[in-house]
């Protein structure tokens, strides 16, 4: 199921890209969102937080270094895996069975964040969004309608 939900994630980011030239918070972002929300709303709205965490804490280090190309996407895909992780391991110390097998998505904060830094802010928001949404009602009516697996 991961895999196809990623595998519908990508089509649909790469529609958007060649139809909007945005992208939705890169290209895995959309359908990684929707197997998240399927499995977890918890978890899909503390990567809303890393996000936002991740980019306010780039626009920060902006105005300390100089960062761009491949030094920006690298600096912000870092932050994005530091903040995820410190929210996990925070998390995990007080609630050690939510999150016990979280692996994923440590790098989804810092590709939305970066996209958010390159492009503009509502519109990369708004891909991002439906996007994901479109990807979770396919990966969703697949899983209803048992033409998804499920292992």
């Amino acid at each position: 199921m991961a895999a196809l939900g990623i595998a519908i994630g990508l089509l649909f980011s790469l529609l958007c890209y060649l139809t909007t030239n945005l992208s939705p918070g890169g290209m895995i972002t959309p359908g990684w969102l929707a197997l998240t929300l399927i499995e977890d709303l918890q978890r899909a709205a503390m990567v809303v937080g890393v996000t936002a965490l991740t980019y306010a804490g780039t626009k920060l280090m902006q105005r300390l270094m100089i960062l761009y190309g491949k030094r920006l996407f690298a600096a912000v895909v870092l932050l994005g895996v530091v903040l995820q992780a410190t929210v996990m391991i925070v998390l995990s110390l007080e609630f050690p069975l939510l999150y016990a097998n979280e692996t994923l998505g440590f790098i989804v904060p810092g590709l939305i964040a970066y996209q958010l830094v390159r492009q503009p802010k509502g519109p990369t928001l708004l891909a991002t969004a439906s996007v994901s949404l479109m990807a979770y009602i396919v990966v969703a009516a697949g899983l209803l309608l048992g033409i998804m697996p499920t292992i």
